[in-house]
């Protein structure tokens, strides 16, 4: 039977990049979007370069969705690997001023989507006694962004990772996270030219002086989900250039800039 690696949220980003590496390996990549022309894109550059790979529209915040996409899978083979790299953005806001459906919205696809996820494909792959789940967190679930929805989002997802680990170790299922710092993906650009972000000061806040890139999340998301990584499950991976390392050297009253 194939062997069937997931991608939700395939069809741009994180996701896009992480496709496209993990069809480097002999299986077949499942791109799972809720856009369906971003989904049939990132198939496209798969196939082009020679790789095996396919399209569906999934909403991860839809249960009845999710369920779709599990039949969608037992069709084409055996599930090996989860990347859950579906979510979305949100701008600074304080807590009385967030929007509710906002809020609800990004908990929706960020929280929701990942734990929809993980609850139906996780036991599956606990049946065959091997797979490996990779969630995406975020450096603003280690430290407080004014991020009233996002934030609390992607700590969460950071813990569930934890409990899954748990859970379905013992069935031979690893279960890990990474944990992005400031990525150029489609949709920071977008904040970037309408002004909603400023890249010197991401720069400025990173020891390494640049923006992570997605396909440098990807390749550590392929770390995780290879052989490599065998012995690590429940941990949570920052791919940050160095904002979490750099947030108190940088701030020490003594400190002279580098």
């Amino acid at each position: 039977m194939k062997k069937i690696s997931l991608v939700t949220g395939g069809g741009s980003g994180i996701g896009r990049a992480t496709s496209i590496k993990l069809s480097t390996r002999e299986n077949h990549v499942i791109v799972a979007d809720i856009d369906e022309e971003g989904a049939a894109e990132t198939v496209s550059r798969i196939k082009a370069a020679g790789g095996d790979a396919s399209a569906t529209k999934a909403d991860v915040s839809d249960e009845l969705s999710v369920a779709a996409l599990m039949q969608t899978v037992a069709k084409a083979g055996r599930i090996d690997t989860l990347v859950n790299c579906a979510g979305i953005l949100q701008n600074g806001s304080r807590v009385e001023d967030m929007d509710l459906a906002e809020h609800d919205r990004i908990w929706n696809v960020n929280y929701r989507g990942t734990y929809l996820c993980c609850r139906a494909f996780g036991p599956v792959m606990a049946e065959y006694g091997v797979g490996s789940i990779v969630n995406i967190g975020s450096i603003a679930g280690f430290e407080m962004f004014p991020l009233p929805a996002y934030s609390p989002s992607k700590a969460a997802i950071h813990q569930l990772t934890k409990v899954l680990a748990g859970d379905l170790g013992p069935r031979g299922v690893r279960v890990n996270a990474v944990a992005p710092g400031f990525v150029m993906t489609e949709a920071l650009k977008a904040r970037v030219e309408a002004g909603e972000r400023d890249t010197s000061v991401m720069e400025e806040q990173k020891t390494l002086r640049r923006i992570v890139e997605p396909d440098e999340i990807a390749d550590a998301i392929l770390f995780l989900c290879s052989n490599a990584a065998r012995a690590i499950t429940g941990a949570t991976l920052p791919v940050d250039n160095g904002w979490l390392a750099g947030l108190a050297y940088n701030s020490y009253a003594g400190n002279k800039k580098n």
